[in-house]
């Protein structure tokens, strides 16, 4: 026994000793704004050895027997740093890393250098935690501020045209767009609400964040679809004086002036303010039509210390405008598509005395503490007060030879307010890694609405002279209208959430996420202040779980990810034909989806390769019982699948593609058995888009850039019905070139947009603008 307990000593102190040889490397990881840079990889070499930095940017790597060594800070899209360090038994030695992250170095990289700069993949906000693209089980695209400056782009618009599987479902100042076939709106800004009636101005956008599936887990439903989400990151201020003013004139009226200034308020440089301006005045190509914006954003960013910090921002947004001349085809199944259709499409329908002004304010604050090395809190709030008044017409071809014209009068405002606690949480149990997030939620939105509309105000000839066209002016539409009763009413409802989700590491390349959210929807009911009734109250609380899988089968560069994730969508009380109300449950879409993401050659390569199949269950629909005529019933479906592929590459110094194919088929089970497997306005079935970016370097032509691409669009449906027929949009395929030249100090772009002016329709039937070409020049300053 003495003998036993002897050797087990021996053996202890020769483990502590060996122990006590190793040494820990630890450090903060920065950017050159002073902020924290998440994300970034850190390995030891010789070794090879290493560890990401967590949500503040601090990193530690245990375990290191002495001697000398290189540590390596490595992030996509920036050149890797190396310091020498020598580990001493038992020494904890502190390397710290500010990595070139500002606008101005960027701005440096890509002229000088060239590197993968549409593949900006990481960000915290997908999963409400740090979270790498090859860790997270969920697709998504990230368009970054470099492709749009790269495409000289102007409008929101054009901006989604970059997203794999994204079609836009309504044109010119719409918000809203077909994702995996689900109608879906761009209503988040810095993963919070901005819902809001008019188009969004670009100037202040540093990234779109293009969520694909139902994402109600994390996101909720009342600002999600069960084709994913759309949200805007805004640009934030830095630590250096920098800036830059553009203006763009063009075609069909387009001209357009924006600045971004940014400067530290004090010496200390921690409080620090940027500010983005636009304006925006654009005809149309058409005999009326045009829109007319200003736009300011002003951030202020406050390091009260080094482990607390307060963000304040704003968009103050002011839009009049006539740009919703489109065309519904509500009876013109005597044609197919608008080819066949004999429309002037150069005419509106309209009169550009027939707008909506469509103002705005957003507020956004967010205040990030670090309570420990494991544990951050971050309060957000965020409120929108926007509205939409005026005059528009809805217009709808009635069979092969004339318009009927519906104008009318809307003025909506919208006050939508939300508040979001989260903690974040970065620790071991045991030798299994959790990524933590615990959150609350409040959202509270209310509408009040004043509208009238005049159904067949008249009908004109849908091509050739007619007398009556110009007849719809605003004094003869005032005057229909004074005699129609308003619709006068409010809506107000609220949503109480909360909601987990752990990223738990089974072993360094096995990761399963688990994810759940209880949501309590509460309307209060609309009141119709004609009648003095509030009708439609009811409460409704649903669960939204989510499952992931991911297995990094070549660590850093190759994944296989699997996920389980659920939307759901609140649906009101209905009354029936015998006067009771029916209750209904909220309908929920399940999706599973499979695929494998990569990353090679030092973040040159970065893919996406996925399937998907989203079942929606308990949908309302009409009963088909005989008996029950007029009843509504919940048991009907609907079913979205397809796959996607996005490939973005930097295949040699200077020259960046991105590129995409997305297959969608989608329709209605037990809903309807004149559409039931057939499909409706959900998108083309078939999309890709393309844009391929060179710039030259180290030449005499260096600053000189040119880039080409553009979108397919496959054959989409705007209806399908056994009984009456069929009307589709055509495929088209339209193509964009910019040529650009770039100095320390300025850059001039010109673009052709629709280089082969291919004649095409989008929305319901609008015909697409023409070939337009445009000039951007833009002067920096530091």
């Amino acid at each position: 026994m003495l003998k036993s307990t002897s050797i087990l000593a021996v053996l202890t102190i020769c483990s502590l000793a060996v122990m006590a040889q190793h040494g820990i490397i630890t450090g903060v990881v920065s950017t050159a704004d002073g902020k924290p840079a998440p994300f970034v990889d850190i390995t030891l070499q010789p070794g090879n050895t290493g560890t990401s930095a967590d949500r503040q940017g601090h990193y530690q790597i245990n375990n290191i027997k002495a001697g000398k060594y290189t540590v390596v800070a490595s992030f996509t899209g920036l050149k890797a740093q190396f310091q020498q360090v020598e580990v001493g038994n038992d020494q904890t030695v502190t390397v710290n890393f500010s990595l070139s992250e500002d606008n101005h170095t960027l701005q440096e990289v890509t002229v000088s250098s060239g590197y993968n700069k549409f593949a900006k993949k990481e960000t915290e906000n997908i999963a409400r935690m740090p979270l790498k693209n090859l860790e997270n089980p969920q697709v998504y695209n990230v368009v970054p501020k470099e492709l749009l400056q790269d495409q000289v782009i102007v409008s929101y618009n054009d901006v989604l045209k970059n997203v794999t599987g994204v079609s836009q479902s309504l044109v010119n100042g719409s918000n809203s767009w077909n994702l995996r076939g689900f109608s879906t709106s761009s209503y988040l800004r810095n993963g919070l609400q901005d819902y809001k009636g008019n188009s969004i101005e670009i100037a202040n956008i540093e990234r779109i964040e293009v969520l694909k599936g139902p994402s109600a887990t994390l996101f909720g439903s009342s600002l999600t679809s069960f084709g994913g989400l759309l949200n805007r990151v805004t640009k934030k201020p830095y630590e250096t004086f920098n800036g830059e003013v553009s203006y763009t004139l063009g075609g069909f009226g387009l001209s357009r002036v924006t600045a971004d200034f940014n400067t530290p308020l004090n010496k200390e440089k921690d409080l620090l303010l940027r500010t983005n301006v636009a304006y925006h005045d654009e005809g149309s190509f058409q005999d009326a039509g045009f829109t007319k914006r200003f736009f300011i954003a002003p951030s202020l960013l406050y390091k009260v210390n080094d482990r607390f910090t307060v963000t304040l921002d704003a968009e103050v947004y002011s839009q009049k405008a006539n740009d919703f001349n489109r065309l519904f085809p509500q009876a013109s199944f005597t044609k197919t598509n608008p080819r066949d259709l004999s429309v002037n499409w150069k005419r509106s329908y309209s009169n550009n005395d027939l707008y909506l002004t469509t103002p705005s304010v957003s507020l956004y604050g967010a205040a990030t503490y670090k309570i420990s090395d494991q544990w951050t809190s971050q309060t957000t709030f965020s409120h929108t007060n926007s509205s939409i008044q005026g005059y528009y017409s809805w217009n709808s071809i009635l069979g092969d030879t004339a318009v009927s014209r519906n104008p009318g009068y809307e003025h909506v405002q919208y006050n939508y307010t939300e508040v979001q606690q989260n903690f974040n949480g970065d620790f071991k149990i045991g030798q299994l890694r959790n990524r933590v997030v615990l959150g609350l939620d409040y959202l509270n939105g209310n509408n009040n609405s004043t509208t009238v509309s005049y159904i067949g105000f008249d009908q004109v000839k849908i091509a050739g002279h007619d007398p009556k066209y110009n007849e719809l002016t605003l004094p003869a539409l005032q005057q229909a209208l004074a005699n129609l009763p308003y619709a006068k009413t409010r809506t107000q409802q609220s949503v109480y959430s909360a909601y987990v989700s752990d990223v738990l590491n089974i072993t360094p390349d096995l990761l399963v996420m688990a994810s759940l959210r209880v949501d309590h929807f509460v309307n209060n009911g609309t009141y119709n202040a004609n009648l003095d009734t509030t009708t439609g109250k009811y409460n409704q609380t649903a669960l939204s779980p989510k499952l992931g899988l991911v297995y990094q089968l070549v660590p850093k560069h190759l994944s296989l990810f699997g996920n389980y994730m659920n939307g759901f969508s609140n649906n009101a009380p209905a009354q029936q034909p015998d006067g009771q109300f029916r209750t209904f449950k909220p309908s929920h879409a399940n999706q599973w989806e499979t695929g494998v993401k990569l990353e090679f050659f030092n973040g040159k390569l970065n893919s996406t390769l996925s399937y998907y199949h989203i079942k929606v269950d308990d949908v309302i629909h009409a009963s088909f019982d005989p008996t029950q005529v007029g009843y509504s019933v919940q048991d009907g479906g609907k079913l979205s699948k397809g796959y996607e592929a996005e490939i973005i590459a930097n295949p040699v110094k200077g020259l960046n593609i991105i590129a995409g194919y997305a297959y969608n088929d989608i329709y209605t089970i037990n809903t309807n058995h004149d559409v039931d497997g057939l499909h409706q306005w959900t998108g083309p079935a078939q999309m890709a888009n393309l844009w391929i970016s060179y710039h030259l370097f180290n030449t005499a032509l260096k600053g000189l850039g040119l880039g080409i691409g553009g979108n397919y669009n496959g054959k989409a449906y705007i209806t399908q019905s056994r009984a009456a027929g069929e009307f589709h949009l055509p495929s088209y395929t339209v193509l964009n070139a910019v040529l650009s030249y770039e100095r320390a100090v300025y850059r001039i772009s010109m673009k052709m947009d629709n280089l082969t002016n291919e004649v095409y329709w989008g929305s319901y039937v609008s015909q697409m603008m023409p070939r337009r070409f445009s000039t951007t020049v833009t002067f920096k300053f530091r």
